[in-house]
């Protein structure tokens, strides 16, 4: 395997049942940071990093993370696979809370709540400006 990676210039992955990899060519998408962060934690046992994680998260708009459940069902079982060992059924990504002020919160399946998106400096801003 060795000689096959040095001879074509890239990592060859070999098909392992314990893989919990993305596939290379179906790669997550996180509707906030935290959620790769979290998805970055989670190592694979037989390869180590799942992902390509050396990208800039980007703001995603909210029809297009409320969309994303739909799109995951359509990818491949090993993308399915890997999702559930980030995302487990118990601590899934239950939905969505926002407050006056902007912020947005993440809760999951077991009740914790995460800080997914702060606006909290822009209500900040303005009392300053008054």
């Amino acid at each position: 395997m060795a000689r096959l990676e040095h001879a074509i210039g890239e990592k060859v992955e070999a098909p392992f049942d314990d893989c919990i990899c993305f596939p290379r060519n179906e790669q997550p998408f996180f509707g906030f940071e935290i959620e790769k962060e979290i998805a970055t934690a989670v190592k694979c046992p037989s390869h180590g990093d799942r992902f390509r994680s050396d990208w800039t998260f980007v703001y995603a708009s909210t029809w297009r993370r409320r969309t994303e459940g739909v799109r995951r069902e359509r990818l491949s079982q090993q993308y399915q696979k890997a999702w559930l060992a980030s995302f487990p059924a118990d601590l899934r990504l239950a939905e969505e809370e926002a407050d006056d002020d902007g912020t947005v919160y993440l809760r999951l399946g077991d009740g914790t709540r995460l800080l997914a998106f702060g606006l909290g400096w822009i209500k900040h801003r303005r009392k300053e400006a008054s």
